[in-house]
Protein backbone atom coordinates (compact mmCIF):
# COMPACT_ATOMS: atom_id res chain seq x y z
CA UNK A 1 0.00 0.00 0.00
CA UNK A 2 1.39 3.50 -0.94
CA UNK A 3 1.58 6.24 1.36
CA UNK A 4 -1.23 8.52 -1.39
CA UNK A 5 -3.39 5.68 -0.47
CA UNK A 6 -2.81 6.05 3.17
CA UNK A 7 -2.95 8.84 3.01
CA UNK A 8 -6.26 9.49 0.89
CA UNK A 9 -7.47 6.57 3.48
CA UNK A 10 -7.17 8.70 6.49
CA UNK A 11 -8.42 11.90 5.49
CA UNK A 12 -11.84 10.20 3.83
CA UNK A 13 -12.03 8.32 7.47
CA UNK A 14 -11.85 11.83 9.04
CA UNK A 15 -14.34 13.67 6.72
CA UNK A 16 -16.27 10.59 7.48
CA UNK A 17 -16.05 11.25 11.57
CA UNK A 18 -16.62 14.89 10.96
CA UNK A 19 -19.73 14.42 8.81
CA UNK A 20 -21.23 11.96 11.17
CA UNK A 21 -20.59 14.11 14.15
CA UNK A 22 -21.87 16.97 12.29
CA UNK A 23 -25.29 15.03 11.08
CA UNK A 24 -25.74 13.80 14.75
CA UNK A 25 -25.55 17.50 15.83
CA UNK A 26 -28.24 18.54 13.60
CA UNK A 27 -30.26 15.72 13.14
CA UNK A 28 -30.26 15.10 17.30
CA UNK A 29 -33.07 17.37 18.29
CA UNK A 30 -35.02 16.86 15.63
CA UNK A 31 -38.90 15.27 16.70
CA UNK A 32 -38.83 12.87 13.89
CA UNK A 33 -35.90 11.13 16.08
CA UNK A 34 -36.94 10.53 19.22
CA UNK A 35 -36.60 7.36 20.89
CA UNK A 36 -34.09 6.27 18.61
CA UNK A 37 -30.28 5.91 18.17
CA UNK A 38 -30.15 9.19 16.71
CA UNK A 39 -31.90 10.81 20.16
CA UNK A 40 -29.47 8.53 22.42
CA UNK A 41 -26.13 9.44 20.88
CA UNK A 42 -27.12 13.16 20.52
CA UNK A 43 -27.72 12.76 24.44
CA UNK A 44 -24.39 11.34 24.91
CA UNK A 45 -22.41 13.45 23.23
CA UNK A 46 -24.00 16.25 24.55
CA UNK A 47 -25.12 15.37 27.90
CA UNK A 48 -23.17 12.90 29.26
CA UNK A 49 -19.53 12.67 27.39
CA UNK A 50 -19.51 16.67 29.06
CA UNK A 51 -20.37 15.34 32.17
CA UNK A 52 -17.90 12.59 31.93
CA UNK A 53 -14.81 14.85 31.10
CA UNK A 54 -16.20 17.25 34.18
CA UNK A 55 -15.96 14.72 36.52
CA UNK A 56 -12.70 13.27 35.39
CA UNK A 57 -10.91 16.61 35.34
CA UNK A 58 -12.20 17.45 38.63
CA UNK A 59 -10.48 14.41 39.72
CA UNK A 60 -7.12 14.55 38.49
CA UNK A 61 -6.91 18.00 38.70
CA UNK A 62 -8.88 19.37 41.77
CA UNK A 63 -12.08 21.43 42.15
CA UNK A 64 -10.31 24.85 41.82
CA UNK A 65 -8.45 23.97 38.68
CA UNK A 66 -11.31 22.58 37.37
CA UNK A 67 -13.71 25.73 38.29
CA UNK A 68 -11.31 27.95 37.14
CA UNK A 69 -10.86 26.36 33.66
CA UNK A 70 -14.79 26.21 33.67
CA UNK A 71 -14.77 30.16 33.83
CA UNK A 72 -12.19 30.54 31.06
CA UNK A 73 -14.27 28.19 28.53
CA UNK A 74 -17.76 30.05 29.53
CA UNK A 75 -15.99 33.78 28.98
CA UNK A 76 -14.70 32.53 25.71
CA UNK A 77 -18.00 30.14 24.47
CA UNK A 78 -20.62 30.10 26.42
CA UNK A 79 -22.01 33.58 24.99
CA UNK A 80 -21.22 35.51 22.82
CA UNK A 81 -17.65 36.31 22.39
CA UNK A 82 -16.31 39.70 19.67
CA UNK A 83 -13.33 38.08 20.03
CA UNK A 84 -14.07 34.76 19.12
CA UNK A 85 -15.94 36.25 16.45
CA UNK A 86 -13.42 38.69 15.09
CA UNK A 87 -11.26 35.20 14.68
CA UNK A 88 -13.72 33.84 12.77
CA UNK A 89 -14.42 36.34 10.69
CA UNK A 90 -10.51 36.94 9.80
CA UNK A 91 -10.00 33.09 9.67
CA UNK A 92 -12.67 33.36 6.79
CA UNK A 93 -11.14 35.86 4.80
CA UNK A 94 -7.95 34.67 5.26
CA UNK A 95 -8.99 31.39 3.49
CA UNK A 96 -10.41 32.70 0.49
CA UNK A 97 -7.71 35.24 -0.08
CA UNK A 98 -5.54 31.91 0.19
CA UNK A 99 -7.67 30.37 -2.28
CA UNK A 100 -7.59 33.24 -4.76
CA UNK A 101 -3.85 33.73 -4.61
CA UNK A 102 -2.99 29.87 -4.37
CA UNK A 103 -5.15 28.20 -6.58
CA UNK A 104 -7.45 30.14 -8.10
CA UNK A 105 -4.35 30.97 -11.01
CA UNK A 106 -4.55 26.92 -11.79
CA UNK A 107 -8.51 26.68 -12.45
CA UNK A 108 -9.51 25.36 -15.28
CA UNK A 109 -7.09 22.66 -15.38
CA UNK A 110 -7.35 18.81 -16.78
CA UNK A 111 -8.96 17.94 -13.41
CA UNK A 112 -11.37 21.03 -12.82
CA UNK A 113 -12.98 22.54 -15.22
CA UNK A 114 -13.75 26.50 -15.80
CA UNK A 115 -17.20 25.94 -15.23
CA UNK A 116 -16.87 24.04 -11.91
Amino acid sequence: MSVWSFTVFWVLAALGVFGLWVTLLILGPNRMFRGTAVERAYFAVTETLPEALERWMRSGVGDALAARAERVWNALFGRRNPIIQIFGVVLYWTGLAVFFAQVAPYIPNRYVASWQ
